[in-house]
């Protein structure tokens, strides 16, 4: 976390474990990753997937099986992402770790397979974006406008913003301005937002100022809210100077401004406040 090793050991008994090294900046899939896995009564209940340098501690004995293949592991792990099954989604994060291109198609597949359960679809992207991004991009891109879901589409947007793509504004753009469902255009330009790219505030003062949804508006001012700092509050400012807007986009411009901790915020509002 924060670029700091990682302290301690991973508890193999616990659920919150997940794939680390001590130099996180170094995390490659061209090394080797344990994967650990917790069976009882011949059920697999939980997967971890670490890097070799995560000590690790549990309360059962740990039996290592030595180097596994790996197709043979993928195909493993492929046998876990069922429906129901409890460590379905651990499953996917180890797939993810696989080298090669067959852990990645599986991936794709399952993330636009509209008859799979949507949790795991929603894993698969989510993973594809984190892991897999240089490869992944142009499948996440595909799900933002053509998947019929707009709860995938909305995903693939939040798992593309979470990534390190470096071109990752300009499809969020586009759904922010063509999705036809107002949600997963509002969420676009959120996460947008989220990004902190330089382009971000032009792109969401165009939805306070033309989205033909009132609600859309309302949640682009409150994405202006969550640009950083100072940024957050020049947008914020330049939505209350524009009397060309409606008059409840402007409130809402103003509440987020007292949200914030700006001492130029709060200059404004006593300035406000005191007006004769």
């Amino acid at each position: 976390m924060n670029d700091s090793p990682i302290a301690g050991v991973c508890d193999l008994d616990g659920r919150q474990n997940g794939f680390g090294s001590h130099d996180d900046r170094n995390r490659t899939l061209d090394g080797e990753v344990q994967i650990y896995a917790s069976i009882q009564s011949g059920k697999v209940e939980h997967i971890h997937a670490l890097s070799p340098d995560c000590p690790v501690k549990s309360k059962r004995e740990i039996r290592d099986l030595g180097a596994v293949d790996v197709d043979e592991s993928l195909g493993w792990l492929e046998a876990q992402v069922q429906p129901h099954a409890r460590a379905g989604s651990d499953a996917l994060v180890a797939i993810a770790m696989h080298l090669g291109s067959a852990a990645l198609r599986y991936l794709s597949d399952l993330a636009g397979n509209a008859e799979s359960i949507m949790e795991l679809r929603k894993d698969a992207i989510f993973w594809m974006g984190q892991v897999r991004i240089a490869a992944s991009a142009g499948e996440l891109e595909r799900l933002m406008f053509r998947d019929r879901s707009s709860e995938i589409r909305e995903h693939a947007a939040f798992s593309l913003a979470q990534s390190e793509a470096p071109h990752r504004s300009a499809p969020l753009i586009r759904q922010g301005h063509e999705d036809q469902d107002p949600e997963v255009r509002a969420q676009a330009w959120f996460w947008l937002a989220q990004t902190e790219l330089p382009e971000s505030e032009d792109a969401i003062q165009w939805a306070v100022a033309n989205d033909r949804d009132a609600d859309v508006r309302e949640q682009a001012v409150f994405a202006l809210s969550q640009l950083p700092e100072d940024r957050a509050v020049d947008s914020l400012f330049a939505v209350l100077g524009n009397r060309q807007l409606p008059e409840d986009v402007r409130k809402q411009a103003l509440f987020w401004l007292a949200q914030s901790d700006s001492d130029r915020a709060y200059k404004y509002l006593d300035q406000l406040l005191t007006r004769q």
